[in-house]
Formats: C-alpha cells, sequence, structure tokens
C-alpha cells in the first residue's frame, strides 16, 4: 500500500506499508516515509506478547501507516534510521491519499475444475466449450 501525505515542514511525503504474509495480515509490519527532499525514514510495528494478552484489538494497516506518520511528524529522525512505533502513539489525523501504481494486476487464479475456468480457457483457444 502507498499513500502521500502532507506536513508544512517536509512538502509532500510519500509512504509505503510492506507487510508480510498474504494479504499483508502477518507480522511485522513496515512502513517507510520519504521526503521530497529524499531523506527517509523505516517505522516498524512488531506486536508485543504482552500486548497480545490484552483485550485491545491490533491496530489496522491504515492505523500503522497513520501512527508511522504521526511519529515522522512528531520528530522522528529522517536519517534512515530504524523506529519502533507503538500502537498507543497518537496517530496522524490529516488526509492520506492512496497512490495506485500503474504495473498491470496479476491474474485470477482459477482452480481448472471450475466451469468458468473451462469456458475462458476454450475461449481463449478459439474453440466452443
Amino acid at each position: 500500500m502507498n499513500f502521500t501525505f502532507s506536513s508544512l515542514e517536509h512538502g509532500t511525503c510519500v509512504v509505503k506499508l510492506w507487510a508480510t504474509g498474504r494479504y499483508g495480515f502477518s507480522l511485522p509490519k513496515k512502513v517507510d516515509i520519504t521526503t521530497p527532499a529524499g531523506a527517509s525514514c523505516t517505522f516498524l510495528y512488531i506486536n508485543k506478547i504482552e500486548k497480545r494478552l490484552s483485550m485491545k484489538a491490533e491496530p489496522g494497516n491504515r492505523m500503522i501507516v497513520r501512527i508511522a506518520i504521526g511519529a515522522f511528524l512528531a520528530g522522528a529522525p529522517p536519517d534512515g534510521g530504524t523506529v519502533e512505533i507503538d500502537p498507543d502513539m497518537p496517530p496522524y489525523a490529516g488526509k492520506l491519499t492512496p497512490v495506485r501504481l500503474d504495473a498491470p494486476r496479476a491474474p485470477m487464479r482459477v482452480r481448472p475444475g471450475k466451469s468458468h475456468a473451462r469456458t475462458r480457457l476454450d475461449a481463449e483457444c478459439g474453440t466452443p466449450p
């Protein structure tokens, strides 16, 4: 997931969320923030064991991005360093703009036994179903 946000101090910054696992649900998560001047800072979110025992839900991907931006604007050094973030930190309250990549999407995975998969394969080969 890529976003942009604006700050008075840095201008329009680019944010990239790197989430592991299928669909980005696994931990740890890494957030890279780059300023227009080229300075960058990396934030890591790792759920601690004592946090798992609490009744508080784990923050979603967008909330982790907002917390990282809040830490960045609060004075995290944009010198290529890595900072670990905590879900109790204050999040960024401004507007996040999603950035869509122009790269083509991966083809849909379909099991060959499905009827719509057979129809699609027959259409590509030029044979009637």
